[in-house]
């Protein structure tokens, strides 16, 4: 009998796409793909309405509780995440769901957990939560730029970019693929407009210097690497990008007018010493840092880091999701779509195979 691998977005369209191309697949591993929502769940029967693929189609269908779930809901504001929060955490307590990676807590937690390991912090850049205007000048006054970044937020959303010249300050953001800029002639009129927006804010703020990430022309650019566990339970690089912006901005997300560029043609720009200090520096961060977010977290399966590259040849970890896309490694290193897609199916048959060997091994227990 095969078992079943649930697809959980929050919307029923959501990754439709991705989640085709696992069902696909998925005969192959001995399992069905069944996609669903947290919403959907049936009050009182433990029953979801969702879809399952069979016949190389999706079909309406009531199931029970998968005992594998891929979680791929991505909430924002409304009433759809506000009810689907509590249920899939729901799930993710339940001791007959096995989620494949249950993710990650915010920024800060993330960057705590990081702080621990004495290698990985120094690859940190500066980070401390504000509250209020008075928690942010003391920095822009020391550096004359820094950046603000909501403690909960995804996709570039929500991030301001500082900087001071005279008395005369200047917040940069984005709205979607646009750069806005707000002027403020005083400091007391910065610190009005900085506390309202704190306060209003839905998510609080970290703070940080604001990098030199850019490359020769003045473009922002980050380097997004993506990690998966493999069909034996350990963790193996998926592939790496350049994830680039365009002049005057100082973000680099596809979503935020960001461009995908190739990571090899990129590296292959560097001095034979800026290429050997780059490559040992990441090959130290891509095999401490899954390690050490296990360590504080619950079981992960994937991981979008992203590493910033100054001007001075610094590196720098800049964020890390565990619900990461794959738009950018589909676009630069095409060959990987079949590992891509193959992935979530090779490690739930790793995970029933280890449920296998503990229900086995408790039996035997309970024998003696």
């Amino acid at each position: 009998m095969k078992s079943t691998l649930g697809f959980m977005t929050l919307h029923q369209e959501a990754e439709k796409s991705y989640s085709t191309e696992i069902a696909k697949r998925a005969d192959s591993f001995g399992l069905t793909v069944f996609r669903f929502c947290p919403a959907d769940i049936q009050p009182g029967t433990a029953l979801l309405k969702g879809f399952i693929y069979e016949n190389e189609e999706w079909k309406p269908s009531l199931q029970p509780l998968p005992a594998f779930i891929y979680d791929r809901c991505f909430y924002s504001k409304g009433d759809r995440s506000a009810k689907s929060r509590p249920i899939a955490e729901w799930l993710k307590n339940r001791p007959d769901t096995v989620f494949l990676g249950k993710g990650l807590p915010d920024k800060w937690a993330v960057y705590q957990a990081i702080m621990k390991d004495s290698t990985l912090s120094f690859y940190l850049p500066d980070t401390a939560q504000i509250e209020a205007a008075k928690d942010v000048l003391p920095l822009l006054f020391r550096e004359r730029q820094c950046m603000l970044k909501p403690v909960k937020g995804a996709q570039g959303r929500g991030i301001i970019a500082l900087s001071l010249s005279g008395k005369t300050i200047e917040a940069v953001y984005h709205n979607g693929a646009n750069k806005k800029t707000k002027g403020f002639s005083s400091i007391e009129e910065f610190e009005a407009w900085m506390n309202l927006f704190l306060k209003q804010s839905p998510s609080p703020y970290l703070i940080q210097p604001l990098l030199q990430l850019t490359d020769r022309s003045r473009y922002p650019f980050d380097i997004r690497i993506l990690m998966q566990k493999d069909g034996d339970g350990n963790w193996a690089e998926r592939g790496r990008g350049i994830r680039r912006g365009y002049q005057g901005s100082f973000i680099s997300n596809l979503g935020s007018g960001g461009e995908a560029l190739s990571y090899e043609d990129w590296f292959q720009r560097l001095s034979r010493r800026q290429a050997y200090l780059f490559h040992d520096d990441l090959s130290t961060i891509l095999s401490r840092l899954p390690v050490a977010l296990e360590q504080s977290f619950s079981s992960l399966f994937e991981l979008g880091i992203d590493i910033g590259y100054s001007r001075d040849g610094s590196i720098w970890i800049l964020e890390v999701n565990s619900k990461p896309g794959r738009q950018l490694i589909m676009q630069t290193q095409p060959d990987q779509k079949n590992h891509l897609y193959e992935a979530p199916l090779a490690y739930c048959k790793h995970l029933i195979a280890n449920t296998a060997r503990e229900d086995s091994t408790s039996g035997k227990e309970q024998e003696q």
